[in-house]
């Protein structure tokens, strides 16, 4: 059964629907899911039911709720097998984690205003990352500071692609890193987007991305980036999330006007600030409105 899953995958990948990266990520949950499958006597992918993925999230949800597993962890391993399944079965009716599972909603609503909102602290710490030699990482700063990428995507991108792109459509199409392979579409206005495009092209050469030939993504983290959080730090920004924070504040004063709730203290235009979440979730490829509120601050 973990077998088939991973075969289905595959195919994925040879029909460019899905990277090795999210396939990786799919399998890994998939292969986790046909344990239990198999121990509740089910062992071929085509006897998989709606009732049982249920069950099975039923069972995530009382692991959270013991703090054996996160909100967040238990719907991604139920979100890999509705992936599986919809490739065996093109009419399976998704199980969604919260209502049929009871797995607790994800809501974090960020307390404090994002370290690197003013672009000097930023340039700092791109400064110094340069002056010591961690040049790919300077990229990734600017990646995840400009566009509000992942840490993970920022790392993966096809850099001289994207630029490319950029210069002639206006926008970068990121689909290596996302959230369940999610490809999402980014829009350029700023002169620094195509900077912080630049630098990376620049840094990335001939190679695939700013990723040396040498490392993979695993290795280039806990490497390479491990090295750049201490730069970070010195500089006063806690971690590269913080910086994907800060384009989402960007973005809402942009969008309706004003400063985000965060840095504001308060919601202006209702109305606005509803119209400015569902634009920036898309551009975070987030599908849920109130994640937002962990980027720009609450609903009230």
């Amino acid at each position: 059964m973990a077998s088939a899953g991973r075969i289905l995958l595959n195919g994925e990948v040879v029909r460019k629907n899905l990277s090795y990266l999210s396939v990786d990520s799919v399998d890994k949950a998939w292969v986790k899911f046909a344990d239990y499958a198999r121990s509740s006597g089910v062992r071929r992918l085509e006897h998989v039911t709606f009732d049982l993925l249920v069950s099975y999230g039923k069972d995530l949800a009382k692991q959270v709720e013991e703090k054996k597993y996160t909100a967040a962890y238990a719907q991604r391993l139920i979100s890999g097998v509705n992936t599986v399944m919809r490739l065996a079965k093109p009419d399976w009716r998704r199980v969604k984690a919260v209502s049929d599972c009871g797995v607790a909603r994800r809501v974090a609503v960020r307390k404090h205003a994002p370290p690197g909102i003013d672009a000097n602290e930023v340039q700092l710490v791109v400064q110094d990352l340069t002056t010591t030699n961690q040049n790919a990482a300077a990229a990734v700063v600017g990646l995840c500071w400009s566009l509000g990428l992942r840490l993970k995507e920022a790392s993966l991108l096809d850099a001289n692609k994207a630029l490319n792109q950029a210069e002639q459509s206006g926008y970068v199409k990121i689909s290596l890193g996302t959230k369940g392979g999610r490809t999402r579409i980014i829009k350029l206005f700023h002169s620094h987007q195509f900077a912080a495009l630049e630098a990376a092209a620049t840094i990335q050469g001939k190679g695939s991305s700013v990723i040396p030939s040498e490392l993979d993504w695993q290795a280039f983290r806990k490497s390479v980036l491990y090295r750049a959080r201490k730069t970070l730090k010195s500089g006063g920004i806690n971690k590269f999330h913080d910086l994907r924070a800060v384009y989402a504040c960007q973005r809402y004063q942009e969008l309706t006007g004003y400063p985000a709730p965060i840095i504001y203290g308060k919601i202006v235009d209702k109305e606005k600030d509803r119209f400015a979440r569902a634009v920036i979730a898309k551009e975070l490829g987030h599908n849920r409105i109130s994640v937002v509120s962990a980027y720009v601050g609450g609903l009230r």
